[in-house]
């Protein structure tokens, strides 16, 4: 059973690996040999610019519609949080190394120990299952969105349809587009496959990444109040030793939160923004808007993705707060006021002196479930709003 389970974690870090391997993020001791390698996250960054440009002048031809303004800002955010979260990995690639040599060391080192590990995997579904989950979901989500205009392409040349319909991928306006057909158009629909590409291995590399780190963290807190349960159970000494061991873990984490609040902190902000806007324009086309079938499904596993996003981030954090003050908890009820030793009450007291490991976005928000609940909330509340700017417009047209 132990040796599936690790068998298990191998599969999950190799899988993490992959992923951030793919778009150009994952932390390689030499990248001088690649040059291709090196430069990849700087073609992420402009791919998804120009994007986020033609988003932009769609959303600006279309201001006074609604409806159509609204199919714009789906694509905008997400490649907002496609650029802040490439920018992020590329300004700060030695603490991201650092962060997973430290974590990963350590994490063997606990393995070693056959005692440990099934406190150690009692979590991995809990991690695994919902990356896996997200990997595909987003994959699923952007063959259906790049191939759609594709398959419309198809359908119109199999019917005889005329005039025939170019459309791309995402609701961009660029002045080399027309609507007509030929090597600008190939073109173009081969860039913004490129930068599918890139949404799919970016998104879920860095935000299944995160689910990574906060597992191994989480591991290594359970394992703490493990060797917590040894207090009092051997000679003094030994106590020590074994909260000496804790306390440099504690800091060892503390580290490691600093890093990845860094590096994690401006993107779940942009996250919350976008997750905010991208959710309140996908329920506004589906409920408000004359859609087709094919649509409203890609927008509402669009919306999926989203909630998907958020609630991973806020979720796993609140994990890690619970397993922090688990630690807490578990020294504390271990009797260490029992046995008269000042040393080791001086180092219980130093430890319990810490406050939770917890995260915040940009010391803005805690990264918490309360954090995903506000997030829903706040898109509900937009969604209503636009609906009533929507049916304000609507009467205005019919008055005049």
């Amino acid at each position: 059973m132990m040796t599936d389970q690790l068998a298990t974690y191998r599969q999950y870090a190799f899988f993490i690996k992959r992923l951030l391997f793919y778009s150009g993020l994952w932390p390689v001791k030499n990248k001088k040999n690649s040059y291709f390698y090196r430069h990849l996250p700087i073609l992420a960054i402009v791919s998804a610019a120009i994007l986020f440009y033609g988003c932009v002048r769609f959303c600006r031809d279309n201001l006074d519609d609604v409806k159509t303004f609204t199919k714009g800002t789906t694509p905008l955010g997400s490649m907002v949080v496609v650029i802040i979260k490439v920018l992020m990995f590329f300004l700060y690639q030695e603490e991201i190394r650092e962060l997973h040599l430290n974590l990963e060391s350590n994490f063997e080192e606990i393995i070693e120990k056959t005692y440990c590990r099934p406190v150690l995997f009692g979590m991995l579904n809990l991690f695994k299952r919902p990356a896996y989950i997200f990997y595909y979901l987003t994959i699923l989500t952007i063959i259906m969105l790049t191939f759609t205009p594709f398959l419309l392409i198809v359908y119109e040349a199999i019917m005889n349809i005329n005039p025939r319909h170019y459309v791309l991928p995402y609701p961009a306006t660029f002045p080399w587009i027309d609507g007509s057909f030929g090597i600008k158009y190939e073109l173009q629909y081969l860039y913004e496959i490129q930068v599918s590409w890139f949404v799919i291995f970016v998104t879920s590399g860095v935000d299944t990444a995160y689910g990574f780190y906060i597992f191994q963290m989480v591991g290594i807190l359970r394992v703490m109040s493990l060797e917590c349960e040894k207090i009092g159970k051997s000679s003094d000494e030994l106590d020590i030793i074994l909260l000496h061991n804790c306390i440099k873990k504690q800091i060892l984490l503390l580290r490691c939160r600093d890093i990845i609040q860094n590096v994690y902190g401006p993107v779940v902000l942009n996250l919350i923004v976008s997750s905010v806007v991208v959710l309140c324009g996908l329920i506004f086309q589906v409920l408000q808007t004359e859609i087709s079938v094919g649509k409203a499904v890609v927008a509402i596993f669009y919306g999926i993705v989203k909630m998907s996003q958020a609630f991973m981030y806020s979720w796993y954090g609140s994990i890690l707060v619970t397993e922090s003050e688990a630690f807490k908890r578990n020294l504390y009820c271990s009797k260490w006021y029992q046995y008269r030793n000042i040393q080791l009450m001086k180092s219980v007291l130093l430890i319990l002196a810490q406050k939770p490991i917890i995260l915040t976005a940009c010391h803005f928000f805690y990264i918490s479930m309360d954090l995903f609940v506000k997030i829903l909330n706040t898109s509900l509340s937009y969604y209503f709003l636009l609906r009533t700017f929507d049916e304000t417009n609507d009467k205005n047209s019919v008055v005049s």
